[in-house]
């Protein structure tokens, strides 16, 4: 079953009298009460008037219902004297002008109807705006949730950037409110690390070697490749050149010339006086020159490749930035490597100089020397960058915020998309709907209007007066009847037949006439014409009176309750109107409640039961509403009223001891087919149990006949004899509660009679 439904009044909260913080669970449209006398009822009446306990419906204003309330109260403030009654307006029906004025009226209230229930629609609980509303509040969850899941790693790893819009709902605000922006992330990375690096500082630049200077200014000497000869004269040098020994006695002299003291250094004899004439004889001027000129090469060579080590060995022992850790120590091997091919180089060139006459090569540094000039230049571009960020922190770190929310915004291009359409979906269809209710409040004021001016012409209070009165008549209370006053145009005064003001009414008389004129007031409207719509409470009416007026007065609270459901369901009206917009109901009389509740229980959504109960002077309300007995996991309205007839079947539904069940069936029986059908007992037996024998013996497994059904039959058809040739006693043969159930309702088919059995099965669960 679908949820009840709310209407004005969704909560009513007791602490008067007997009651204490009692709360009238989930009323909805028709509200019936039942309670003994002294239980509390008029208590929730009188609460319901003053108003004061009442929690309405958001979407609903006080001051547009008019609560009336029929109680004690009522009777007593109205009926005080007879002859100067509160006039009930209604709307004429006199000249073909007023029929014409009153059709105008009644298709007015019909569109003024119909657009408060399009307004409702719109604005009410559930309604299109709620729906619009709740729908944007789906789509902003699930876009919050989108940001909080598809950010999470973004989040970690630009936590500083973010802090304080870590979460919702400023994480998927400013992700909605930022541009997109693809960023590189390796760049930002770095950003990120600096511009959020406590301990981020400057950093001095890499010296880097000038290219011509360093580079292509490195020392060259074409003589190395030149075998360098001597071209002496002399018989001395002769021999030298002859033996091949230029370089070896060159090498001698050089390395023993100050230690030999004339004495040579490898056969220890004696050098001739002018050993130094001849040996310069073997060296001429030209080869003299070309092997100075190699030693002062390598001269050049050392200093120029020492002061090229000493810059790059100085760059590389000053603080390094932690980026440039990896290039640095590639730097560092690359110098090592250097270094070793100088020391060859050098090595080399002492070779030539050992021996001139020989040809050699040094390797040649110049790419090198680039490669490492341009790790050190790629080393001051992130010394540069550091240096720029470090320098102006502030707007780096801004940048660095704003390039990471542009990538926060990026990533979730496609779900701020999304968002953003349901939000402009939702603006849309609100301002369409906002358009449509100005329309319909402007409609509205205009019905308000022309109805004012159609019913100052046409209100009268004569149609209440001649309806009292048919009723009066029709109920069999003709000792007075209801005229207008003639001392105000705007009342009425009860008279008897000679005219006179009536004195002394019996209680009946007074009841029955104050609940007419009250039923007169809720139907009736304002002098202008106008009528808001009611909120109605009734409180025992049918006190002491007769049971004509009580069917009556019956009738007239079930067109009351129609005209309230008409409220809550615009489908297939029994009754015109729909002006009551709730319904309270309380009495003490088992028959009036069961007169007007015999079809309401199956009414779930609309239709609340109550039962008033008074213990130690402590009242309490219960709501009856139970598991449905049908559907699986409903629920359903039950009535806690029931006559001694439904009362058991209640009892059969709910029986399962053999024994009991027995016996309420022969209860049952006997009422209904006996009492009520005015059958005979002897004739049902024979219409069962001969006429009908074969429908009550089955077949059991083993092809036996199974005459238990038959046998269950008999025992409860017998008592109906009791007294002639039986008896009531029932001996149980071990039959099961379905067995018993099935024979019970195969009597009632067998007679005729299911419908009744299907009918009173229903009312046994409500």
């Amino acid at each position: 079953m679908a949820d009840k439904k709310k209407s004005a009044i969704q909560s009513i909260t007791l602490n008067t009298a007997t009651y204490t913080n009692e709360i009238v669970e989930d009323p909805t449209y028709i509200n019936f009460f039942y309670g003994k006398n002294g239980s509390g009822k008029t208590s929730i009446s009188r609460e319901i008037s003053e108003g004061t306990c009442l929690t309405w419906s958001d979407s609903e204003i006080p001051e547009n219902y008019d609560i009336m309330v029929y109680n004690q109260d009522f009777i007593d403030d109205h009926f005080k004297t007879l002859d100067r009654l509160k006039g009930v307006f209604t709307l004429s029906e006199g000249t073909e002008e007023d029929k014409k004025v009153q059709a105008e009226i009644e298709n007015l209230e019909k569109e003024r109807k119909e657009l408060t229930t399009r307004q409702n629609e719109i604005e009410g609980e559930k309604g299109e705006k709620q729906r619009i509303s709740s729908a944007l509040i789906t789509a902003e969850n699930n876009f919050q949730k989108a940001c909080l899941n598809n950010t999470r790693e973004l989040r970690d790893r630009y936590a500083l950037a973010i802090k304080g819009a870590s979460r919702n709902p400023q994480l998927s605000q400013k992700i909605n409110t930022t541009p997109a922006k693809d960023c590189d992330e390796e760049e930002l990375k770095k950003l990120y690390d600096l511009s959020f690096n406590s301990d981020a500082k400057l950093y001095p630049l890499f010296p880097e070697l000038d290219g011509n200077e360093h580079i292509a200014g490195i020392p060259d000497c074409p003589l190395l490749a030149e075998e360098i000869t001597s071209s002496g004269t002399t018989q001395f040098a002769g021999f030298v050149k002859r033996i091949q020994a230029l370089d070896w006695i060159d090498a001698g002299h050089k390395r023993f010339h100050d230690t030999a003291k004339g004495i040579c250094p490898y056969c220890q004899k004696e050098l001739d006086d002018d050993f130094e004439e001849k040996l310069a004889s073997c060296f001429d001027e030209e080869y003299q020159n070309s092997v100075e000129k190699i030693r002062q090469f390598r001269e050049r060579y050392r200093r120029h490749m020492g002061v090229i080590y000493t810059i790059i060995s100085n760059a590389l022992q000053q603080e390094i930035l932690p980026s440039n850790a990896e290039h640095v120590e590639n730097i560092k091997l690359q110098l090592d490597n250097i270094a070793q091919i100088v020391q060859n180089n050098l090595d080399i060139i002492d070779k030539k100089l050992s021996n001139p006459a020989t040809s050699v090569e040094i390797a040649d540094l110049t790419g090198k020397l680039l490669d490492i000039n341009y790790a050190m230049m790629d080393c001051n571009k992130y010394i540069d960058e550091n240096n720029r960020i470090v320098s102006s922190l502030k707007t780096s770190k801004e940048k660095c915020i704003a390039d990471v929310w542009g990538l926060f915004a990026f990533r979730m291009q496609g779900e701020v998309k999304t968002y953003r359409q349901a939000q402009a979906d939702a603006q849309a269809a609100s301002k369409t709907l906002d358009t449509e209710l100005e329309n319909i409040k402007s409609r509205q004021m205009e019905i308000s209007d022309r109805l004012a001016i159609l019913s100052k012409s046409s209100t009268t209070i004569q149609a209440a007066i001649d309806s009292m009165n048919k009723l009066l008549h029709d109920s069999g209370f003709e000792g007075f009847e209801i005229i207008k006053s003639d001392a105000a145009k705007d009342a009425y005064k009860v008279v008897r037949p000679d005219r006179k003001v009536a004195v002394r009414l019996s209680d009946g008389e007074r009841h029955f006439l104050s609940f007419l004129y009250f039923y007169s007031q809720v139907k009736g409207c304002n002098p202008d014409g106008t009528r808001k719509e009611k909120i109605v409470v009734i409180d025992d009416p049918v006190s002491s009176l007769d049971g004509n007026a009580l069917f009556i007065i019956s009738s007239i609270v079930r067109e009351m309750i129609e005209i309230c459901y008409n409220s809550s369901d615009y489908r297939g009206h029994k009754v015109k109107g729909d002006f009551i917009k709730q319904i309270f109901i309380l009495t003490h009389n088992a028959q009036f409640h069961r007169s007007i509740t015999y079809n309401q229980v199956g009414r779930y959504e609309c239709v609340n039961f109550y039962k008033i109960s008074k213990l130690d002077n402590h009242s309490s309300i219960k709501l009856c509403r139970r598991n449905s007995s049908t559907e699986a996991g409903e629920q359903e309205n039950y009535n806690p009223v029931k006559n001694a007839y439904a009362a058991l079947w209640t009892e059969y539904s709910e029986l399962k001891n053999e024994i009991a069940l027995m016996n309420v069936i022969h209860r049952i029986l006997d009422f209904y087919f006996l009492d009520i059908c005015g059958e005979d007992g002897m004739d049902i037996r024979q219409k069962i149990l001969e006429e009908n024998r074969d429908k009550f013996i089955g077949t059991k497994a083993d092809g036996t006949p199974d005459m238990m059904p038959f046998h269950l039959a008999d025992s409860m058809l017998q008592y109906m004899t009791a007294g002639v040739d039986g008896d009531m006693t029932y001996v149980s043969d071990g039959a099961s509660e379905e067995q018993i159930k099935a024979t019970f309702k195969d009597i009632f088919d067998r007679l005729g009679q299911g419908q009744h059995y299907a009918m009173m099965m229903e009312r046994a669960r409500t």
